[in-house]
């Protein structure tokens, strides 16, 4: 059975409650899998594999004061706070959250977390993305390219998975794959990014 370890270094807000429910549903939908948050407060014996920090209503930031640091601190922000969410990105190596969006993966976060690695979500990718330093190649699974060439041609979901002989379904899956890794949110977003980009970058 796993457990998944969450302490709250914020006082109860609304988006820490949503932080709350994410975990519940997931918790609910896998069996095995459960979950405990707890405040700063309480002391606790189990290291946390996920720390939350909720900047929401905050104006600056002084990152040098924060009890944790790393990938296992999740920052909630706002989309307007973009000065800030500058800051943590280049500052820290914390990871960062917009409440705001609807389209992240929640169980990336857990992943991200249990690989100490960072998690942005998309809105915060696609801000700090003229800041970021130079990642590596994007890869991209052979079907995953075969959509995404396609999707380039213009063609449309129902075209695609009638060329692969492919369920629509499993051809959105890839394209949502695919969106997730060029850290995009809709099909405008996928184009821009595609235009931007030459094929060398990613494959």
């Amino acid at each position: 059975m796993a457990r998944y370890n969450v302490c709250s270094l914020s006082r109860r807000t609304i988006w820490v409650d949503a932080i709350h429910y994410g975990l519940e549903q997931l918790a609910r939908t896998n069996p095995g899998w459960s979950y405990s948050i707890e405040s700063l407060v309480r002391e606790s014996e189990t290291v946390p594999h996920l720390s939350l920090l909720d900047l929401t209503t905050q104006q600056s930031v002084c990152v040098e004061s924060f009890p944790v640091s790393g990938p296992r601190m999740l920052i909630l922000v706002h989309a307007s706070q973009r000065r800030m969410i500058k800051q943590l990105f280049e500052q820290t190596r914390c990871s960062i959250l917009c409440v705001d969006e609807h389209a992240f993966n929640f169980r990336e976060i857990i992943e991200s977390s249990m690989r100490n690695k960072r998690f942005l979500s998309p809105f915060i990718r696609e801000v700090t993305a003229e800041d970021a330093p130079c990642e590596d190649k994007i890869i991209l699974t052979e079907a995953e390219n075969k959509v995404l060439s396609f999707i380039r041609e213009g063609k449309s979901g129902v075209e695609i998975s009638q060329a692969l002989f492919r369920s629509q379904k499993t051809v959105s899956s890839h394209k949502r794959n695919i969106m997730r890794k060029f850290g995009v949110r809709d099909d405008l977003g996928l184009k821009k990014k595609l235009l931007a980009m030459s094929e060398s970058e990613y494959g």
